[in-house]
């Protein structure tokens, strides 16, 4: 190739690049910044054309939850009714929940319901769209236009696309309809809010905070109007370029009965506890709140004074409880050790048990 060629590539790149810049990151209207209509319109909409069932029961079972690993079967839900053990969550990939468009395959959920309720446990399916581990969550007619690799080695739905709002809105109501008045079906809980993109694949993909915001309100009303005798849970911790509107979501989702959290009970991380911590606060008294234990909070370092490298898992949790004021948590079931100083589910089991009701008397407490 010539150098005038090599030269007219360069600058054509770099001009259709300043064009997907003028076009994606352009500055908000106040309008933009301060409403959350849109995404409530958009929410009533699709409850419109959903009717609930009539429960005679409404569930809120707070408490300690496991979260079972990936490779975890139905076989392992029964062996997890430990002491202080309220239920689990269980991660359902969307490609498995709808492996063809419009149809629906639920028969994982059912068993693992069964095999919870037979426990004395509760289930909170964790619908995926988002991994970790090289997989694609999505379903086939979504994962060609409509899924992109992360930052994490996996892949993310474009979730602010109307078409994949549409669609994930569809996958939920139809799992409140089968599911909202099993007494062993606790909710949903809905991906963490980060999603691991940089600047280039969101410009690309037409990415804006206040589009993301719209449809995080959209999607949580329109999941709660179907399923209004359980919970969505919404782990929230990061929107890019937009971190104010997480109060914006949570505002917007009160009303509708959302419970609030996120994924990472880790004191000392500085990102945290600056820009989403403080939303606890905010809400206590106002919100069922959650956090859970992440496999980095058995191996949480200290940045100040305590015994000992890293926070104990009994720490952890009462900086869960009495700072972040939760009413669940959910634990990893973290069966290894890295590094191998550091802590494991085993180390778990007994700080569950021994606030097996959350808020137990203060001589208890501080035996």
């Amino acid at each position: 190739m010539s150098r005038s060629s090599t030269l007219s590539s360069k600058l054509l790149a770099a001009a259709t690049l300043i064009a997907c810049l003028a076009i994606v990151v352009r500055p908000s209207s106040p309008d933009q910044e301060t409403t959350a209509e849109t995404g409530i319109q958009r929410a009533n909409a699709y409850a419109a054309n959903v009717q609930p069932a009539t429960c005679e029961i409404t569930k809120r079972n707070p408490g300690h939850y496991i979260s079972m690993r990936n490779p975890d079967g139905t076989d392992m839900i029964p062996e997890l009714a430990l002491p202080g053990v309220v239920g689990v969550q269980k991660r359902y990939y969307w490609k498995v929940l709808e492996p063809e468009q419009g149809e629906y395959d639920f028969s994982l959920i059912r068993q693992d319901l069964d095999a919870a309720q037979e426990a004395g446990l509760k289930l909170v399916v964790f619908v995926g769209d988002k991994t970790f581990n090289g997989q694609v969550p999505t379903p086939k007619y979504l994962e060609e236009e409509y899924t992109v690799k992360n930052r994490n080695r996996g892949y993310i739905a474009l979730r602010w696309k109307p078409f994949v709002e549409e669609r994930f809105v569809a996958l939920l109501q139809a799992i409140g309809s089968e599911f909202d008045c099993d007494p062993a079906f606790e909710g949903i809980a809905i991906q963490e809010s980060s999603l691991s993109l940089g600047d280039m694949p969101l410009m690309q993909h037409g990415y804006s905070p206040e589009l993301y915001r719209d449809n995080l309100i959209a999607v949580l009303r329109a999941a709660a109007a179907a399923m209004p005798s359980s919970n969505v849970f919404w782990y929230m911790n990061y929107l890019p370029k937009g971190q104010k509107y997480l109060s914006v979501v949570a505002e917007s989702v009160l009303d509708a009965g959302v419970a609030i959290g996120g994924p990472d009970v880790l004191p000392d991380n500085k990102s945290l506890v600056r820009m989403t911590y403080p939303l606890y606060d905010e809400l206590d008294g106002r919100a069922t709140l959650f956090n859970s234990m992440q496999n980095d909070s058995y191996a949480h370092e200290r940045a100040g004074d305590g015994e000992g490298k890293y926070w104990t898992l009994e720490e952890m949790f009462l900086f869960a409880r009495d700072q972040l004021h939760v009413d669940y948590v959910f634990w990893n079931r973290k069966n290894w050790r890295k590094p191998e100083d550091s802590f494991s589910f085993n180390e778990a089991t007994p700080v569950i048990e021994k606030y097996a009701d959350f808020f137990p008397d203060a001589e208890t407490a501080t035996e």
